[in-house]
């Protein structure tokens, strides 16, 4: 039997297609959380990395402040989505967005 590798349950895969499909958005929401979350942590070190090393121009210092704020502002846009989609997914009652949940990948 094929089964897909991003769906934590293959036995599931072949019953019932509303649970696999559930299951198959779960997961790619996850990742682009994941990868949203990386984003946000590789862009403020490095905007740490560039605060510290402004050497006092204040030019320097306005643009790594800036690149905090950005990258803070993306984390709280990236999580806003993620209350929307619970949201919409509990006004609406579709069962795969009222049920959303962030899984963290494990070895």
């Amino acid at each position: 039997m094929i089964t897909n590798p991003l769906v934590n349950n293959p036995e599931i895969q072949a019953g019932d297609p509303t649970t696999y499909t559930n299951n198959v958005m779960q997961a790619v929401i996850s990742i682009f959380f994941i990868v949203g979350l990386v984003y946000f942590i590789w862009h403020f070190l490095m905007a740490g990395y560039h605060l510290i090393s402004t050497e006092g121009d204040p030019k320097k210092l306005e643009t790594a402040k800036n690149q905090i704020t950005y990258a803070l502002l993306g984390l709280i846009v990236i999580f806003s989505v993620f209350a929307l989609l619970k949201f919409v997914g509990t006004i609406l009652g579709i069962d795969g967005l009222e049920s959303l949940q962030i899984t963290w990948p494990t070895l």
